[in-house]
């Protein structure tokens, strides 16, 4: 009987003792979505949506990118900041603009047109364009403390209707026209405006200024 002898095993390491060659670790494409989508206000949703998956999946699977996920979240909450602010703001009906917008930033002899129903968006232009509103007197008002709306109607009505006998000294205003007194609110006053505007006003496009 024949024996077999197999020959001794290597005594150095073989492929078989390696370790696993290492794994490569990704970035999450979640997270760069949350960034990149944070940038338009218009996708807040979609970036806190992406931002918040992101750092769930990273947390799990190891992957790279939380910083861009929180960085996505912090410019995403940002914006939302301004939106609710903004919000805020319109439903208190203060203004972001400057207090002088609108009729209060008009002068006397201004003709206007108005870009929306309730004419609150004014625009100055000729007065030989067509237009539907006219200033013709501003009445400073004084006074340290704003004096409440109560108050404040009446003393600009009572300025502006004695502008307009001055300004109608043989006449009375046409009769497709509506005399108006504006006045400051309690954040112009603030913010010293503090003019009565006294306009005529008419549904339909005037050409030319009001005959007087």
């Amino acid at each position: 009987m024949t024996e077999h002898v197999l020959p001794p095993r290597p005594s150095g390491p073989s492929y078989q003792d390696a370790p696993p060659p290492p794994v490569a670790v990704t970035t999450s494409g979640f997270a760069i979505a949350s960034l990149v989508l944070a940038i338009p206000a218009i996708s807040l949703p979609l970036s806190i949506g992406f931002g918040i998956a992101a750092l769930v999946r990273i947390r799990r699977t190891g992957q790279n990118g939380r910083g861009l996920a929180v960085a996505g979240l912090a410019v995403s909450g940002a914006w939302l900041l301004v939106v609710v602010a903004g919000v805020v703001l319109s439903l208190l009906g203060l203004k972001t603009a400057s207090p002088a917008d609108g009729f209060l930033n008009a002068h006397q002899g201004d003709c206007l047109i108005s870009l929306d129903d309730q004419r609150t968006d004014l625009r100055t232009t000729s007065c030989d364009d067509p237009h539907d509103i006219e200033v013709f007197a501003t009445v400073p008002l004084t006074g340290d403390a704003y004096p409440g709306e109560d108050t404040l109607r009446p003393l600009a009505q009572n300025a502006c209707e004695a502008a307009r006998k001055t300004y109608f000294t043989s006449t009375d205003p046409p009769a497709y026209v509506h005399p108006a007194a504006h006045y400051p609110g309690p954040s112009d006053w603030s913010a010293n405006a503090r003019t009565a505007v006294c306009t005529l006003e008419s549904d339909h496009a005037l050409a030319g200024r009001v005959v007087h």
